[in-house]
């Protein structure tokens, strides 16, 4: 791997955990909107991000065999 690609894909890292966080939010608020309390919408939101994140690695290992 170069160094070119390697910081690419922490680039890419970076916004996985960014959008993960995102997605995490919007779950958390779509739970709040369900009228859920506070600490299971934080467990709907958590559960949500780590689906999201785990959604970005599993991409990015098909992904990065392919380029290098």
């Amino acid at each position: 791997m170069t160094v070119q690609l390697l910081v690419v894909l922490m680039l890419v890292l970076g916004m996985c955990i960014l959008f993960s966080a995102l997605a995490g939010l919007i779950g958390f608020g779509i739970a709040r909107l369900l009228k859920a309390p506070v600490d299971r919408a934080i467990g709907w939101g958590s559960i949500v991000a780590l689906s999201f994140m785990t959604l970005c690695i599993a991409l990015l290992a098909i992904i990065v065999p392919l380029v290098s």
